[in-house]
């Protein structure tokens, strides 16, 4: 059922699910990497009886409001209330409650960008002073810090669902958050009917126009972000549109996080990251590409 996002576009919810596939294309989302996560159906089962507090800044920013909006349309997976920060600090310890907040500086050494994510967690008596005591569910990223690009705003409805499909699955007990700190989403899944949209801005890797039509048999091109905003605003049809979350270039030993999700379902089929470098700037990079055209071209090798 579409439902309308009213600041910027128009959305359709849906149910997303874990992509299944060919072996050796784990997705997997880092969390915090010092923290133990609990793992069982007998530990989160209780998820949709309990309360979410989503925790807004009510500074009316337009993060902000959308980041409210994306939740009132869409969320559902358990009761929510909204809270400021100020009450978060009061209440993380108390494990009655669950958390979806917005963090930064994950996944960073001490010089370099921080980054900020979308993380659902669990409250924990030991939290105090150290989130990272709180139990991660999952955290997606959104952008790097003092990043003005809005161009997350068009997938907030879609990482709305993303985080529930996930957390529907370590309910039922199918999936369970690693105590290693990572998250297996699944492996990608075949879509020889999907059509890719690329960002331009999203590719490290440039292949040579004739090599990209090869690898894709026309079924991937690259974009400006304008057509993959009317895409996910029309939900397309049987279409991925990629997204990277990246500081710039310059930002060596940073993390660069390379999605692919489908306009219409909002099914997350692909999440790879990788250390950006002087030889892996921010960006789909050849390796990724050569696991994308599987997708839809099973058949082709990349040379």
């Amino acid at each position: 059922m579409k439902k309308i996002l009213t600041v910027l576009f128009t959305v359709m919810t849906a149910v997303v699910a874990s992509a299944q596939g060919s072996p050796g294309m784990d997705m997997e989302i880092k969390q915090f990497q010092d923290k133990k996560v609990d793992s069982g159906r007998e530990y989160y089962g209780d998820i949709p009886a309990r309360i979410t507090k989503v925790v807004v800044s009510g500074d009316n920013s337009m993060t902000d409001l959308l980041f409210r909006n994306s939740v009132e349309e869409n969320w559902n997976i358990s009761p929510y209330e909204f809270c400021d920060p100020e009450e978060f600090d009061r209440i993380k310890t108390d494990t009655n409650y669950y958390f979806l907040v917005r963090l930064d500086k994950m996944h960073r050494k001490a010089d370099s960008p921080a980054m900020e994510f979308v993380c659902f967690l669990k409250g924990n008596e030991k939290a105090g002073d150290n989130l990272s005591q709180m139990p991660e569910l999952i955290a997606l990223p959104l952008f790097p810090d003092n990043d003005d690009n809005d161009r997350i705003f068009t997938y907030l409805p879609a990482y709305m669902n993303i985080i529930q499909t996930y957390i529907q699955k370590i309910v039922d007990g199918k999936v369970y958050p690693s105590k290693r700190g990572e998250i297996h989403l699944g492996t990608m899944s075949k879509s020889r009917n999907s059509s890719i949209l690329f960002n331009s801005e999203d590719m490290a890797y440039h292949a040579p126009m004739q090599k990209f039509e090869q690898m894709f048999r026309g079924r991937a091109s690259t974009v400006p972000q304008e057509e993959i905003d009317l895409a996910m605003k029309e939900a397309a049809p049987r279409t991925l549109v990629s997204l990277v979350v990246a500081p710039g270039a310059d930002s060596n030993g940073s993390w660069c996080y390379k999605m692919l999700i489908s306009a219409d379902t909002y099914e997350l089929y692909y999440f790879k990251k990788h250390k950006i470098s002087p030889k892996k700037g921010p960006g789909f990079l050849k390796s990724d590409l050569k696991r994308i055209s599987r997708l839809v071209t099973p058949h082709y090798t990349i040379r």
